[in-house]
């Protein structure tokens, strides 16, 4: 018997629901469910998809342990509101997990959406970008990724003390690491990436959003992230901010080496060392806090 597949969806009021369904939905082999879960105030979700309406907004982790409660498949595919999938999917990603794969990323096509949507794509997902090469990776993000639901269910899914959609995929494949299990990166398994963030200060936001995330993440899991941050001086916190244009340019100069699909995009670089000026930023308030909070 061929093994099945759920796709679950966490929604807060995402005006592209109806076609993220749509795209999951038409897919060459087809997923056994499709469930949305949260909040639609435009009630724009469609069938066949399963909603589940919640009484107050979840965070990305929550909702997607909900959704997983309620899910029937072998396999769990958490899908971004904000993701269209290939027509192929669903089938790209049964192929790697017949192969043996129990935890697949997939990758993430930046379509021209204006500069500072390409911008916070090409930096949030350098790695996983579609142009990329398949092999094992580190982490994957959480938008487009397919992991074993007995697997799922044994690691207790998500952690929900990461409010909002940061550092919780992180941390989950820091424990998956953990564990001794393998993180897979399947490009041909590709999405469209549509977020809604188009201005400088939402990107800037959303980065610093990562920074304070990332703090947590590395407190937590310091065997395996390691970053200098965790025992900064509460002295030196300003001249790291002062510093952070200086450190966020040379991050992102790293990140278009180290990465040729970014660097074939070289109008990015501004963008992506201003919104690593808002990384910083976050990075260092969640840590001042902590230390308030500690003491």
């Amino acid at each position: 018997m061929n093994p099945s597949l759920s796709i679950i969806i966490p929604n807060l009021h995402s005006p592209l629901i109806a076609e993220v369904v749509h795209a999951a939905e038409h897919q060459t082999v087809p997923a056994c469910e499709i469930i949305v879960i949260g909040q639609d105030r435009h009630s724009l979700t469609p069938p066949p998809a399963r909603f589940i309406r919640t009484e107050r907004p979840l965070s990305a982790a929550a909702a997607r342990n909900l959704g997983a409660r309620h899910a029937s498949g072998d396999y769990l595919l958490f899908l971004d509101a904000d993701c269209i999938a290939a027509p192929d999917l669903v089938e790209r990603l049964l192929a790697r997990h017949i192969e043996g794969r129990d935890v697949i990323g997939g990758g993430v096509v930046v379509e021209p959406s204006g500069y500072w949507t390409d911008c916070d794509n090409l930096l949030i997902f350098a790695p996983f970008l579609a142009e990329s090469l398949a092999g094992p990776r580190d982490e994957l993000p959480s938008l487009n990724l397919s992991i074993s639901h007995e697997l799922f269910a044994a690691l207790n899914g998500f952690d929900e003390r990461f409010a909002g959609a940061a550092g919780e995929d992180t941390d989950f494949c820091l424990r998956l690491r953990a564990a001794g299990h393998q993180l897979f990166f399947a490009p041909e398994a590709r999405i469209a990436h549509r977020p809604s963030r188009s201005t400088a200060h939402a990107v800037w936001s959303h980065l610093r959003a990562y920074g304070r995330a990332y703090y947590r993440i590395q407190r937590d899991h310091p065997a395996l992230v390691w970053s200098p941050l965790a025992r900064l001086p509460r002295p030196l916190a300003g001249a790291v901010l002062a510093a952070s244009p200086v450190l966020a340019l040379a991050d992102a100069i790293a990140l278009m080496r180290r990465h040729p699909a970014v660097a074939r995009r070289p109008w990015a670089l501004p963008g992506i060392a201003w919104a690593k000026i808002g990384w910083y930023w976050g990075a260092v308030e969640a840590a001042l806090n902590d230390r308030i909070t500690i003491r």
